[in-house]
């Protein structure tokens, strides 16, 4: 499949997001692994159907990306080998604390009970913000298919009850293996890198290439096409400084595709840290740094080809960018149409790539 054209336009984070859930994958390990904690009472029951969505066009080409057909995620649950036990599962996105959540989920609820009155309603705050989301109290029936209801805590999936995962993998508290895990741990990673903690970014790649894409390979593309949407949204705003990674995260279609992009990013912040010198990356130097940001982005470059073509093709192209005017490096765009290519490294000549296979 040939990598779309960028038209400028973010994905909607908040959309994308929602779309992750209306796969039936993502909430079935939402039942399997995280009921104990979140809804004792949905343990045992699997999606059965999904009556409501908000959802982005599979085709990420051609503007507008996202179209919103419904405001929330409703999934109809269904107990494991009972044909008669069903509700209805609400789950309802926040970015940002709102006071009147209970009201709200009231509401829904409400609205649920009437046009399936036989059916008990579940909710589920899912809460992605910066900052942590507090609490909110559940309405509760009475009984299933009345209208009573009592109040009690509202269960919550707040990315902020997690810390940033540390590797090796049995040290973060969700289970790997669930698809929950890996989109909270990279919400959890955004919001820190948002606030300022940039080696929290030193934890994607790890993320991608151990919990999430091997998950996810055994999957429908569906699925791996709404994570790979959700993943550019997320984390479209932390390249601002970087127009060509932006573009090419802007070209990923499944998440997959999301290691050799993140890869680059990983290596461009870490190289930060370092006295600045990768800070003339993309943007020229700035007076005082012209060595050190030119040594940075050599050294840049130089992990990108170890990592995608071998240690020996690094110290190959190492030699040619030594003899080399600064004008002349490529850009990581560059080696990255290289690498698709099938090509070997190569300088730029007069400001274009040098044509020479």
């Amino acid at each position: 499949m040939s990598a779309p054209k960028s038209t400028g336009t973010p994905f909607s984070y908040d959309r994308t997001l929602k779309s992750l859930f209306a796969e039936r994958d993502v909430v079935r390990d939402l039942l399997d692994f995280h009921a104990a904690d979140l809804f004792p009472d949905l343990q045992g029951f699997e999606p059965l159907e999904l009556v409501s969505a908000s959802t982005v066009t599979a085709d990420a080409t051609n503007p507008p990306h996202h179209e919103e057909a419904h405001r929330d995620i409703v999934w109809t649950l269904a107990r494991k080998g009972d044909d008669g036990d069903r509700v209805l599962l609400h789950l309802e996105f926040q970015s940002q604390r709102d006071s009147r959540m209970t009201r709200r989920m009231f509401g829904y609820a409400e609205g649920l009970l009437q046009r399936q009155p036989e059916l008990e309603v579940f909710g589920l705050v899912i809460s992605t913000g910066s900052r942590h989301f507090g609490t909110w109290r559940q309405p509760v029936q009475s009984r299933p298919g009345s209208h009573g209801y009592g109040l009690q805590e509202g269960p919550l999936l707040d990315i902020h009850d997690y810390a940033v995962p540390v590797f090796p993998m049995d040290d973060y508290p969700l289970p790997p293996q669930s698809l929950v895990t890996g989109i909270v741990a990279l919400a959890r990673i955004q919001a820190a890198i948002r606030r300022g903690a940039n080696e929290a970014a030193e934890q994607i790649l790890p993320l991608l290439r151990e919990w999430i894409i091997p998950r996810v390979l055994r999957l429908p593309a569906t699925l791996r096409e709404a994570y790979g949407a959700w993943f550019k949204a997320a984390f479209d705003e932390l390249l601002q400084d970087q127009p060509e990674l932006r573009r090419e995260l802007r070209r990923i279609i499944y998440i997959e595709e999301a290691e050799a992009v993140m890869n680059t990013f990983g290596n461009i912040i870490a190289a930060k840290e370092k006295e600045g010198e990768a800070r003339g990356l993309e943007r020229g130097l700035e007076r005082g740094l012209e060595r050190g940001e030119a040594r940075g982005k050599k050294e840049i470059l130089l992990q990108f080809v170890a990592e995608f073509w071998s240690d020996d093709e690094a110290a190959r192209f190492a030699q040619q960018l030594d003899s080399a005017d600064r004008s002349q490096f490529p850009t990581i765009a560059d080696l990255m149409r290289d690498q698709a290519a099938g090509r070997l490294p190569r300088l730029q000549e007069n400001g274009h790539t040098d044509p020479r296979k």
